[in-house]
């Protein structure tokens, strides 16, 4: 009689940031580096894999929200516990997480100008000046240091619906999610500044100003400037 195959969980493959965090955390153990101990800079560690730079930062984000290593700004990465060898990121024990911020973050960058511009050309008067009074509220709430992200969703969502492509509009909630990946709450530590806020808030009322002038090119434009500066500000962009 032959032997029942274990019935592990089922075999996948893993997203390259998942990929780049595993050989990370062998490297550590491979090389028995102590808890304080300096890994190598991010663009070494770019050339001996092959990858860009902006892949190794997003698996430097896992490691340091798997409490694995710490970036100090300036100051290099530094272990800050040992791995496990072999364990799976802590969100990814159960299955695939879903998309990473990379990828949530491109999905926007493919979809979200020409929403913009296409807000512009069809978007009711109604539509702009709700759009403008909640995009008024959010720079209110920043100001202020309040939170908004469920406002902001909802500002997106809008802005969609204005678009009137109601597919885009029910997509646009979970690809705005921000809380549906641990990664996240890492970048917004690392990333938001309270000046890279002001000018996340400002965007809004210049688009709203857009829209108003039934500028589609500016609309497309100010909106592709917004994702590609939260881009630059917590991958880089020196590669894909």
């Amino acid at each position: 009689m032959s032997e029942m195959f274990p019935a592990d969980a089922p075999v996948r493959p893993r997203r390259l940031y998942e990929e780049i965090a595993a050989r990370l955390s062998a490297f550590i153990l491979d090389r028995d580096i102590p808890v304080g101990g300096r890994l190598p800079a991010e663009g070494e560690i770019a050339r001996s894999l092959g990858v860009s730079r902006p892949a190794v930062r997003e698996a430097i984000v896992a490691l340091e929200t798997a409490g694995v290593v710490i970036a100090r700004n300036g100051g290099g990465l530094f272990v800050l516990r040992r791995p496990r060898r072999g364990a799976a990121l802590p969100w990814a024990r159960r299955g695939d997480p879903g998309p990473g911020p990379r990828e949530q973050l491109r999905a926007r960058q493919l979809v979200e100008p020409e929403i913009a511009a296409e807000a512009a050309r069809v978007a009711t008067p109604a539509q702009i000046e709700a759009l403008d009074q909640a995009a008024r509220a959010i720079a209110a709430a920043a100001a202020a240091s309040l939170p908004f992200a469920e406002e902001a969703v909802e500002w997106h969502v809008a802005l969609a619906e204005a678009a009137c492509v109601a597919p885009l509009a029910e997509l646009m909630p979970k690809l705005l999610d921000s809380t549906q990946h641990a990664m996240w709450r890492t970048i917004r530590a690392r990333s938001e500044t309270d000046e890279q806020c002001a000018a996340r808030t400002g965007m809004r009322e210049r688009l709203v100003a857009a829209l108003r002038a039934r500028d589609a090119e500016a609309a497309r434009r100010i909106m592709r400037a917004h994702l590609d500066a939260i881009e630059a500000a917590v991958f880089g962009g020196d590669g894909a």
